[in-house]
């Protein structure tokens, strides 16, 4: 188990004995940690942390967080009291905790946990720009008619975008829920800050809400270029069928070899066919080129 004290600027140092307010520990030590109450819950949802949320006991608040950050994903679960606060990292997550603090946290507990939720967060937004210059580009390149590997690019966006809003809507809900199921656990400050760092959430939220729309938009406009495409393929299609269609009815009709047939045993017979033949292609170019199918 790793501990820390924070001093009066909100800074955290590595305590020793049995000190300290911030408590990092494994799995394994949450079952022999005395100061964690309802830790059979606790447990239970270590196992598998799927989304952000909180329940207030009487005692304490315990919860989850999971963010899809930019790095390597966070998940964790807490519990919060009035003097302490236990991080307890799941398997394969990033460690949850940062020596350095964000100035505007309270220097408390749970201004410990809001101020690790606010550096995912600011990582999370430069994640959201980058990613939105990444569809600018995808624009330009749908717009100049480069649409290889837009499909398998689009769907990778996608799924990052539906990760981050979901994270977001959910932290959105945890701020709602500290603030109001667990008063007695956080003084004015800290609720002014949770309610700074909801607001945030909300925003990035929205953002990367607009962001999906604009991958819909792009998507849409890919849909609609293949569209076009087949149907130029189609037009030329039909463009080359009704070109040769004359020609295969004549072709036909002279290789029946019927006596009596039309300029069979002339000597001007083939080049005369073969004249026709020319006017009937230049005739249906002409034609399909006026109404603008060439």
């Amino acid at each position: 188990m790793r501990r820390y004290r924070l001093d009066p600027a909100g800074h955290l140092h590595t305590a020793a004995g049995d000190r300290g307010s911030v408590f990092v520990l494994s799995a394994a030590e949450l079952s022999r940690c005395p100061g964690i109450s309802h830790r059979r819950a606790l447990a239970a949802a270590l196992e598998n942390i799927r989304y952000c949320r909180a329940a207030a006991y009487r005692d304490c608040v315990q919860g989850t967080i999971r963010l899809p950050t930019g790095g390597a994903p966070l998940r964790f679960c807490f519990c919060l009291n009035d003097t302490a606060l236990y991080l307890i990292p799941g398997p394969d997550s990033a460690p949850p905790l940062s020596p350095s603090l964000p100035a505007a946290a309270p220097a408390t507990p749970a201004g410990v946990l809001l101020a690790l939720l606010e550096q995912h967060m600011g990582a999370d937004a430069l994640v959201l720009q980058t990613l939105e210059k990444r569809l600018n580009s995808l624009e330009e390149a749908l717009a100049a008619g480069h649409i290889r590997g837009f499909e398998s690019t689009v769907m990778a966006e996608r799924r990052t975008l539906a990760a981050l809003h979901g994270a977001y809507a959910q932290l959105v809900l945890l701020g709602d829920e500290l603030q109001a199921d667990a008063p007695r656990l956080l003084n004015r400050a800290e609720r002014a800050a949770w309610q700074r760092a909801t607001t945030r959430a909300a925003r990035l939220r929205d953002e990367a809400e607009t962001l999906r729309e604009y991958i819909l938009q792009l998507w849409q406009v890919y849909q609609s270029r293949i569209e076009l495409q087949q149907n130029q393929v189609v037009t030329m299609l039909t463009v080359v069928t009704t070109l040769f269609l004359p020609l295969s009815l004549i072709v036909g009709w002279y290789g029946m070899n019927f006596d009596g047939m039309l300029a069979p045993s002339v000597p001007w017979g083939y080049p005369t066919v073969g004249a026709v033949c020319a006017v009937l292609v230049v005739g249906g170019l002409l034609f399909f080129r006026h109404r603008g199918m060439l």
